[in-house]
């Protein structure tokens, strides 16, 4: 298997995490590609050029961490990124979703940001600024929710790569006004 990846995208890192989370360094190779480039090699297998995007051994191909993420969990035991059954499913898929809503927007503010300065819209950096900051203030304020603790999870995932882009975009800055985050997240 092959997982075409860049450096600087959040949610190739999730692929990445649980590809070391689930041993499989072995068997899924990386395929470090350039994305927008008219020549990249990704596109002959995906021809929507997004990452990650991971190449069967028969050709087939998944794109999106919502496929990879659960495909890699099957391939060994014991699953550990497979919703929680029950009263716990919908607060988990809540706050997945919310976690994913944060990663989303903090990944349209930094390719906004590293578009030459002329191009660059002061009204969607800063739009995605605010949410950035009203999404980092709510989960300070549930950072110990069951779902956000413990064995590492898909929430917990996406939560970690979101404010882990601040290492590229060092305006979020979500650290100076959220304490229990920072503990959280080291």
């Amino acid at each position: 298997m092959k997982l075409f990846v860049t450096p600087t995208s959040p949610y190739a890192r999730l692929a990445l995490i649980v590809r070391i989370e689930k041993n499989l360094s072995d068997y899924v190779d990386l395929v470090w590609t350039q994305t927008r480039n008219p020549n990249d090699p990704l596109l002959v297998n995906n021809p929507s050029g997004r990452i990650p995007f991971l190449l069967l051994n028969d050709g087939t191909g998944y794109e999106d961490t919502d496929v990879i993420i659960p495909y890699f969990d099957s391939l060994v035991s014991p699953r550990q990124f497979d919703f929680p059954t029950g009263d716990a499913y919908w607060p988990f898929r809540r706050l997945q979703a919310m976690a994913r809503s944060m990663l989303d927007g903090i990944s349209v503010w930094a390719r906004e940001v590293i578009r030459p300065t002329h191009e660059q819209s002061p009204k969607i950096i800063e739009h995605e600024r605010q949410r950035a900051r009203r999404m980092a203030d709510y989960f300070e304020s549930i950072i110990s929710d069951p779902s956000l603790t413990g064995s590492i999870n898909t929430p917990q995932l996406v939560l970690f790569c979101a404010l882990d882009v601040e290492r590229r975009l060092p305006s979020l800055d979500w650290r100076s006004a959220h304490p229990k985050l920072i503990d959280w997240y080291t």
